[in-house]
């Protein structure tokens, strides 16, 4: 399988259906790295966020991928739907992870979600933001 065969962005009806499809099938963690692009890509609401409802269930998450879900959960110029979404996400992702991630990125992933909360927020990207550090907490053994 290819690390990226979602080909062009921008003709995003066939990467659409590839995201669909691989999920089925269970073969996304084959292709973290066109999901990683994919979360990147800017020009494309519907992609990024099929991408973040599918990737939750991979249960090797590489870190390239788990840190830009965290670009996202951190980036204000984003609208708060895609940040909660990230929030949900990431908690998934560590729930279904074999695994625990770098030490740095737990360290990361910690840390921006005490930034965040230390500071007024929506209520329910509040909600969010308590939840992943939790699960954040559990996952990463933190007392």
């Amino acid at each position: 399988m290819q690390p990226d065969p979602f080909g062009n962005l921008r003709d995003w009806g066939p990467a659409l259906e590839k995201i669909c499809q691989l999920a089925d099938e269970g073969n996304l963690s084959d292709c973290q790295s066109g999901l990683t692009r994919i979360l990147r890509y800017r020009d494309n609401w519907r992609l990024r966020e099929e991408a973040l409802l599918r990737i939750g269930k991979i249960n090797t998450p590489e870190d390239p991928m788990v840190r830009q879900i965290l670009n996202i959960i951190e980036d204000e110029r984003l609208y708060y739907d895609v940040r909660i979404l990230a929030c949900q996400t990431m908690a998934e992702l560590m729930k279904n992870s074999s695994g625990r991630f770098y030490a740095a990125t737990e360290t990361d992933i910690l840390n921006v979600v005490k930034v965040l909360s230390s500071t007024p927020q929506p209520p329910i990207f509040e909600q969010a933001l308590k939840k992943l550090y939790s699960v954040g907490r559990e996952k990463f053994c933190v007392v």
